[in-house]
């Protein structure tokens, strides 16, 4: 199974009751977390209209480019080691 698509938390079949987050999910929340807590953030999104969520866009779209990269690096590394 490809390693974006695998459980961040895996538990034994029988206890899960969903699917849960993949690990891109997980990372892309991380990064996501991360961006966010820059104070600027909250101030320029609280400033973003309703209707133009262009920023809101490219932070999302960065937080999952960012999970991607780091799924493509940890697999990189587990092949050479």
């Amino acid at each position: 199974m490809e390693n974006s698509k695998q459980s961040a938390f895996p538990i034994p079949c029988e206890q899960a009751i969903g699917t849960g987050l993949t690990k891109r999910e997980y990372f892309a929340g991380l990064a996501m977390q991360g961006i966010l807590s820059n104070e600027g953030w909250g101030e320029r999104l609280n400033q973003e209209g309703d209707s133009d969520n262009s920023l809101r866009t490219q932070i999302a779209k960065g937080a999952v480019r960012m999970a991607d990269e780091l799924l493509k690096e940890l697999n990189n590394n587990s092949t050479t080691n």
